[in-house]
């Protein structure tokens, strides 16, 4: 075996071993959701993107191991591209040079240029909250400059792993606990890690994993292009704030906006029915949004690819 083979493998083996440690709430913002995301992105779409588009997710499906094309064939309803957008989660522990040479490609410099050479970092900013908070939780490498680094370079140079995980960013900007995180101590900043750790009485047990869940949304399986379809009808790109392209840090900052709601459930206590009902709807718009802005970014990097 050669050692370009033995590293494709050594890659493979270690995204295999990365799902069998993953809890079984598989459909989550982080699943399920984000396939809902890039689905809605799909559907708005032109017609040289979206040519382009299915070329490049076809070759990352054909670069994933067996088990992560089974995972991604079990949402009904949705694109390839579309079922691309989940896989980021499946693989924040490889380094991300190893998944651009899975799918033949070349990290961009961009990425690749921090010590921390894995994922995970990618899909949050933990921006101190309350706003008053002398705490300093963000570091490098985080959500909003990936994302930066991302779109740019997809403009020049569209590749499918950089496609994927414009796709998945999009998604996770919109996630209001993806760009905040609150101390646990009056006196010192510890980080509750963007309320991973703001436990509650609930069944996905912390205030970050209920908001993941979409209050509970996305926990029940949807046919992914009849509930994207569904979004769009409800909440119409003409009367939503979309703003400029690719505009990363309009997205996080919005997200950081709805802290106060968000936190207003306190430690260990069961949510209330009106905080479910707006969550729930603050959920869908997030995600609606998300998909429209997805669709705007693709659109413009591809016009005249």
């Amino acid at each position: 075996m050669n050692v370009r083979a033995m590293k494709k493998t050594s890659i493979i083996a270690t995204a295999v071993a990365s799902l069998a440690l993953l809890p079984n709430v598989a459909h989550a913002w982080n699943y399920q959701g984000h396939v809902t995301v890039a689905q809605i992105a799909y559907q708005n779409l032109d017609t040289t993107a979206r040519t382009q588009v299915d070329v490049l997710a076809a070759k990352a499906y054909q670069s994933m191991p067996e088990d992560i094309q089974q995972k991604m064939d079990s949402f009904e309803g949705a694109s390839q591209f579309a079922k691309l957008a989940m896989v980021p989660d499946l693989i924040r522990k490889i380094p991300a040079e190893d998944i651009w040479a899975q799918m033949g490609e070349t990290i961009p410099a961009s990425l690749n240029q921090w010590d921390e050479k894995e994922t995970g970092a990618w899909h949050y900013i933990n921006q101190a909250y309350p706003a008053t908070s002398q705490c300093d939780f963000i570091h490098v490498p985080n959500i909003k400059l990936v994302a930066s680094y991302l779109f740019d370079d997809f403009k020049q140079n569209p590749q499918a792993a950089s496609m994927m995980f414009m796709s998945h960013v999009a998604g996770d900007s919109h996630q209001p606990m993806h760009s905040i995180s609150q101390s646990l101590s009056k006196n010192v900043c510890v980080t509750d890690l963007g309320a991973n750790k703001h436990t509650l009485d609930v069944p996905q047990k912390d205030l970050h994993h209920l908001w993941d869940s979409g209050m509970g949304l996305l926990g029940t399986e949807h046919n992914i292009n009849d509930f994207a379809t569904d979004l769009q009808l409800a909440y119409p790109s003409t009367t939503m704030t979309l703003g400029k392209t690719a505009d990363v840090n309009l997205w996080v900052t919005e997200s950081y906006q709805l802290a106060d709601f968000g936190y207003s459930v306190a430690i260990d206590a069961k949510p209330s029915e009106s905080y479910y009902n707006k969550g729930t709807e603050l959920v869908k718009q997030r995600l609606t949004q998300a998909g429209y802005r997805l669709a705007d970014e693709l659109n413009s990097a591809l016009a005249k690819k």
